[in-house]
């Protein structure tokens, strides 16, 4: 039987990761496999959509210590 509901459901994925504390404007380094389970290239796609989302622009930079790579993200509102 149809049932109505309060608000209309999120699409599953969407709070997967907390994109809002990750590009309050603070660099932020996060690991696969710990922070993030996607490709590194994926995430850093990732991280550019939900930016322009928040009218704004990621910088990113893939580091590397030989063992783990990691990802630099920050966010700057556009002008």
């Amino acid at each position: 039987m149809a049932r109505r509901l309060t608000e209309f459901p999120q699409a599953q994925g969407q709070k997967k990761y907390p994109w809002d504390e990750w590009l309050d404007g603070d660099p932020i380094e996060l690991v696969p496999g710990e922070d993030f389970t996607a490709k590194t290239t994926t995430m850093i796609a990732n991280a550019r959509l939900q930016a322009k989302r928040r009218g704004g622009e990621v910088r990113t930079r893939i580091m590397g210590d030989g063992e783990q790579e990691r990802v630099v993200l920050q966010f700057r509102q556009s002008r």
